[in-house]
């Protein structure tokens, strides 16, 4: 049975009009000056501060209760049982004017975002910003190289406000892609995710790449190269995984970035810190870079597909000599194989594969390619093996 306006008004005047009765109990008055306009509210008695909610008519409790934000309303209505608050909504709903309290404090949300970004790119202002990111050129570590062309903040693992330059669709694609495979919980571990353009002249172009915006490796940037990024539809899927993989291998439960423990490491040191001793990328050093491979390898060079073509020519194992350069660079190749479900060449590829399966946490990459219709990628990977 629906409730009228006026009946489920006068359950919540009563649970309220309880609830200011209470010892010590101010949980029911709040500024009128910051939640309705003066014409929509009724002379209050002392204090003056506040809203008397006895004296308002239903139309006017209602106007009241739909301008209220979300957080007072849910003070407001507190005492309600489900059933009183479901009928209250209903009630509000039908009144004339539309709009939830939820809808009214959506829309004032939706206008909060629509506020400017700072010259400086760490504005403060509510919305689809944050204050914890450098969004200048340097601030992003532009170089002789590298230059930045667009770039968005990520706010709570969604896409924020452009705060360099301006919106680009392929950025905006490169975001739908990573978005679409990754759990949503998981992009909250980037704070910009942004596109550039390269002057690179040699054989190997940087197609993206990451890095971590403070000390601890908690919050990380994604850059994405906007010229190639449009070339090849699959390469691009194939990215998108192979990067974020570095930032889930990187975070602090994975990888300890102190002095201490650099000067101290057990483990591997890949140049950024020490791996923890149950972290994903030590185990996958244990498992594939054994028998002093591990050895050949400088972690403060960059890394390249010539450092790796004399392992990829004796290991059948590695998706090309990019994988060979780096275990890192082993593992995100056989991630991104992983999560679009490519073809192997061999047995010892597809134990990578295997490998990367059986890790708690990483399938649901692979569950939500496939619910995307995404999987079966083609294997154009340079072979290995065939030294």
């Amino acid at each position: 049975m629906r409730r009228s306006t006026k009946t489920a008004v006068a359950v919540l005047v009563f649970s309220l009009t309880a609830a200011a009765c209470g010892a010590g109990s101010d949980d029911a008055d709040i500024e009128s000056s910051e939640t309705v306009e003066a014409e929509d509210t009724v002379e209050a008695e002392p204090p003056a501060d506040t809203v008397d909610v006895d004296a308002m008519s239903d139309e006017e409790f209602a106007a009241f209760l739909l301008r209220l934000s979300d957080a007072d309303f849910e003070e407001y209505t507190a005492d309600l049982d489900d059933d009183e608050y479901n009928q209250l909504l209903e009630s509000l709903e039908s009144y004339d004017g539309g709009e939830t309290a939820t809808d009214a404090a959506d829309e004032s949300d939706s206008e909060a975002q629509e506020a400017e970004p700072s010259e400086t790119g760490t504005d403060t202002t509510a919305g689809d910003t944050r204050d914890d990111v450098d969004c200048s050129q340097e601030g992003l570590g532009a170089d002789d190289i590298v230059s930045f062309t667009t770039t968005h903040y990520v706010v709570d693992g969604a896409l924020g406000d452009v705060c360099l330059g301006e919106a680009d669709d392929r950025l905006t694609q490169a975001w739908d892609a990573l978005a679409t495979i990754t759990p949503p919980g998981q992009l909250t571990d980037l704070g910009v995710f942004t596109g550039f353009t390269s002057a690179e002249d040699g054989e190997e172009v940087t197609l993206a790449f990451v890095n971590a915006l403070d000390a601890d490796g908690s919050l990380f940037q994604m850059s994405v190269n906007l010229d190639t990024y449009v070339d090849d539809p699959n390469e691009a899927q194939l990215t998108m995984a192979h990067e974020f993989s570095h930032v889930f291998t990187s975070l602090p439960s994975q990888l300890d970035r102190t002095v201490e423990a650099v000067e101290n490491c057990a483990t591997y040191d890949n140049g950024e810190g020490c791996y923890l001793d149950d972290s994903i990328m030590y185990q996958w050093i244990r498992t594939f870079w054994g028998d002093g491979l591990i050895d050949q390898v400088d972690p403060f060079a960059e890394a390249t597909g010539a450092d790796g073509q004399e392992r990829c020519d004796a290991d059948p194992g590695f998706f090309g000599a990019y994988a060979a350069s780096t275990p890192e660079e082993d593992f995100a190749e056989s991630f991104s194989v992983y999560v679009f479900d490519v073809e192997t060449f061999s047995a010892a590829q597809q134990a990578r594969i295997d490998w990367i399966a059986a890790q708690p946490g990483l399938a649901e990459f692979r569950e939500r390619a496939d619910e995307a219709g995404l999987t079966g990628l083609p294997n154009n990977f340079d072979e290995c093996g065939l030294g």
